[in-house]
């Protein structure tokens, strides 16, 4: 039974948070040096606890403050500490309401049954909702899930998963968008969101941005600085009636779409790396009756330099393939989709040239196709794309643009400085088992080492 007595207790509000806490509280939080702490103007009220807490400077006071959550192609922050279900709540409400402003809009002829006066409740835009492996995320994508019924959103649940396999699921459903709640590139105490619109576009900064039109011939590129404005002006919720919720098992059309490209394949031995459980259990149904042998490395989940040779992983499969005189070493990130991979003597091949390879042995069958690449490769990559009379395009600077730059231009493969290889499939698809499938097909052409072969596709005209 609640009092209706007014309390004496003096209340206390974190700063960025509506609900008060207890005295309790806000001493545990003090004690603890909640990061909030160093910029609430009661933070000098410590009680019983060793003073100051906190020294009133002013970089002490904006050190957490002035760091936005917002990336270049998504929200990371430290779980708890700077992202919170709450908080992961109204991003998601903000997205959903830019999703709900893309939808066609409807006569009323068409919001109302046939012979029948009664309105027809107009069904919110498809979402399909996954999660990584890491402890946090089941947490957030309650959170999510959550905002997105209560903005009448039709949400699909795919469980844990890889952020191809999401992409994917996507573009399979024909939803709207999707909220793929991961924090990979940061340490294992961070989590994050990821956002894709229609067919899995990735939603990035606002960039290049070129404005495509949808089916009803309506321009909408939803950015991440859209996101951030309608975050803080605050999100309407669009109809009075909650959204539903469904499950969806993806692993198996997902596999099923790999099938075509993992065959006549010769024996090779592959030293692997790679933290993801979902991506190593797509792997070993892939390859269970192929020749090819995968030898998997135990790595940890951390943020990881793929591009550099002194990372620890990059070592960890540099060893493994001198010890068993692999092939080839294959490093797949924990978004499984960022590689790097060295050859059989364990040197670290360069994204371009990586990338070059895997583009010789598609446009050897469409030799009309082009190259996307993205900003950052121009100088490197446009003159010796262009040496072997190939059209190449530049993408930009963020994912979304390289997605948008290869479904505009019909490229068979796109990418640059960063490991990741782009590939046309129904969507443009950045996936590790996609981009490990294409080398493989490389490495099958003859007998050659892999140093030998990206050599001789280097060198030929």
């Amino acid at each position: 039974m609640l009092s209706l007595l007014p309390t004496l207790e003096p209340q206390y509000v974190c700063p960025g948070e509506t609900h008060a806490i207890s005295r309790a509280v806000h001493l545990s939080r003090l004690a603890a040096f909640y990061p909030k702490c160093r910029e609430c103007p009661q933070r000098q009220e410590t009680g019983q606890l060793p003073q100051p807490q906190f020294e009133p400077d002013e970089s002490s006071q904006s050190r957490e403050s002035e760091r936005s959550l917002f990336t270049l192609e998504g929200v990371r922050g430290v779980y708890l500490n700077e992202l919170t279900r709450h908080q992961a709540s109204k991003l998601t409400a903000a997205f959903a309401s830019l999703l709900w402003e893309s939808l066609p809009l409807a006569g009323r002829s068409e919001l109302r049954e046939a012979n029948s006066k009664r309105p027809i409740r107009r069904s919110g835009p498809v979402v399909v909702v996954g999660f990584d492996e890491r402890p946090s995320s089941p947490d957030i994508v309650i959170g999510v899930a959550a905002a997105l019924r209560r903005m009448s959103c039709q949400v699909v649940d795919i469980g844990q998963t890889s952020m191809p396999c999401f992409r994917f699921a996507v573009a399979h459903m024909q939803a709207a968008g999707g909220i793929l709640v991961s924090g990979h590139g940061c340490e294992p105490s961070w989590t994050g969101l990821d956002f894709v619109t229609k067919h899995g576009r990735p939603v990035s900064v606002a960039g290049r941005r070129v404005e495509n039109r949808d089916d009803n011939g309506v321009a909408r590129v939803i950015s991440l600085d859209d996101i951030h404005q309608r975050c803080d002006q605050g999100a309407v919720r669009p109809l009075r009636q909650g959204g539903s919720q469904r499950v969806f098992p993806v692993f198996v059309p997902y596999l099923a779409g790999f099938l075509q490209y993992f065959h006549a394949l010769r024996p090779l031995r592959i030293a692997i790396g790679c933290h993801e459980r979902f991506v190593r259990r797509t792997l070993d149904a892939l390859f269970e009756k192929l020749p090819v042998t995968l030898d998997w490395i135990e790595i940890p989940r951390r943020r990881r330099e793929l591009l550099n040779d002194d990372d620890s992983d990059v070592r960890h499969v540099r060893e493994a393939v001198a010890t068993s005189s692999a092939d080839f070493g294959f490093l797949i990130d924990d978004d499984g989709a960022n590689v790097a991979v060295l050859d059989e003597v364990g040197d670290l091949l360069a994204p371009g040239d990586l990338l070059c390879l895997l583009a010789d042995v598609l446009l050897a069958e469409q030799r009309e196709a082009a190259v996307v690449i993205d900003n950052v490769s121009r100088e490197l990559l446009q003159p010796r794309i262009a040496a072997k009379n190939r059209r190449c395009w530049l993408g930009g600077w963020t994912q979304s643009d390289i997605w948008q730059a290869m479904r505009h231009e019909s490229a068979i493969c796109g990418g640059g400085a960063t490991g990741r290889v782009w590939l046309r499939d129904a969507a443009p698809t950045c996936d590790a088992i996609l981009t490990l499938a294409l080398l493989l097909q490389a490495l099958s052409l003859d007998d050659a080492p892999l140093s030998q072969v990206v050599t001789e596709f280097a060198a030929a005209a």
